[in-house]
């Protein structure tokens, strides 16, 4: 059967979670790489699993008012695997973007995750997936692992080692069970690019994102500072700015309140799938203006101080303070070697609950919405 192409916005077709079973009749190169991952990366006990496709879409890219052409360079496909045995039965999803796989979420749909080795902690498993993850062909991984040797897992912590931040969630869920979340970010000139999220649930793995192929570190330069980039996002506002209304009426002269404005290094991309820093700004209004308009957003970049967007916010009014810089615990220059999976065992099957799924959807979400950012900025800069 051919496939099916489904033209729907990036987010819904994430969140879209369809039964729909679709067999593709040739493998592609994208399916090669998501069955070799399967096969050897992903960290279930596939003897005892019977795994089937059991849906291929492919996602056309949003149409934002005729945005930049070059959107039309980018291609999303997402592959559905059903892992069935007599005690378990596994949903595997899998994102490929531009022919780079890099997302794979689990969820369970009956049982427990039947794992392919028994493992005695958390740590271990993670450590045992970045093995067979590099096993796979994922480079640069190295540095990760070490950052997990001497830390504990269990708890909420940030951790610095050279430029890589390593930040560790813990959560419980009232009809999810437990989810432990690894961020690691390439932290240069003040700005943090993401490179990879990792999640388990319960202590069996359940997500991967990884970004560091689709989207690379470009340009890092910082010529300009938070000062400036404010001043000139203020000088913009009110030389430049304005927004329509119905009825063909402009709304401008915003008065500011310096106090409350506040600004953010953050990556974006644009024209490319290359990432570089830009100051997020957010400038909080004296009253409300019409339309619910309490705040403008400015995108200024960090490296030529080119205004890159300007758009009004309903709600809100301030870009809240990163907090991931509180208790940052700095790693030895030095770190040991990579830690081996412990052979000590206590259980091979780790308990979970279908509605784990919503939960590591919803981390998705956030990387999805930073791509509708970027096609908007292209729109906007045509």
């Amino acid at each position: 059967m051919r496939p099916i192409k489904i033209g729907a916005l990036l987010l819904l077709s994430l969140l879209s979670l369809s039964t729909t079973s679709i067999v593709k009749s040739e493998i592609s190169t994208s399916q090669q790489k998501v069955e070799s991952f399967t096969e050897k990366a992903l960290p279930i006990d596939k003897s005892q699993y019977n795994i089937t496709l059991a849906g291929y879409f492919v996602s056309d890219t949003p149409d934002i008012a005729d945005a930049d052409r070059q959107l039309g360079n980018y291609s999303q496909e997402r592959y559905i695997y059903l892992c069935v045995s007599d005690q378990s039965e596994l949903r595997v999803n899998y994102v490929v973007e531009n022919g780079v796989l890099t997302t794979c979420f689990v969820s369970v749909r009956k049982g427990s995750v039947l794992t392919d080795q028994p493992y005695s902690n958390l740590k271990d498993a993670v450590i045992g997936f970045f093995g067979k993850y590099q096993t796979f062909g994922a480079a640069g991984t190295s540095e990760m692992q070490s950052m997990l040797q001497n830390t504990d897992v269990t708890g909420n912590q940030t951790f610095l080692y050279g430029d890589l931040k390593l930040k560790i969630s813990n959560g419980d869920y009232p009809f999810s069970g437990h989810l432990t979340s690894f961020m690691w970010y390439r932290v240069i000139n003040g700005c943090e690019y993401l490179e990879l999220n990792l999640g388990f649930a319960n202590g069996a793995f359940c997500n991967l994102k990884d970004v560091r192929e689709l989207h690379p570190i470009g340009d890092t330069t910082v010529n300009i500072s938070k000062e400036q980039a404010i001043a000139i996002a203020m000088q913009y506002v009110k030389e430049n700015y304005t927004y329509e209304m119905p009825g063909d009426v402009w709304v401008k002269d915003f008065n500011i309140v310096e106090s409350k404005t506040s600004a953010q290094l953050t990556p974006t991309s644009r024209g490319s799938n290359t990432q570089y820093p830009v100051w997020n700004i957010m400038l909080t209004l004296d009253h409300t203006y019409p339309g619910s308009v309490a705040a403008l957003l400015v995108l200024v970049s960090a490296g030529s101080g080119e205004v890159l967007l300007c758009s009004n916010q309903a709600v809100g009014g301030n870009v809240a303070p990163s907090d991931e810089d509180t208790n940052v615990i700095v790693l030895p220059s030095t770190s040991p070697s990579v830690l081996s999976p412990s052979p000590t065992a206590t259980t091979d099957s780790v308990s979970s609950n279908g509605n784990m799924e919503n939960t590591i959807i919803a981390a998705m979400v956030t990387v999805i919405a930073l791509v509708l950012i970027t096609l908007f900025i292209k729109k906007r800069k045509r």
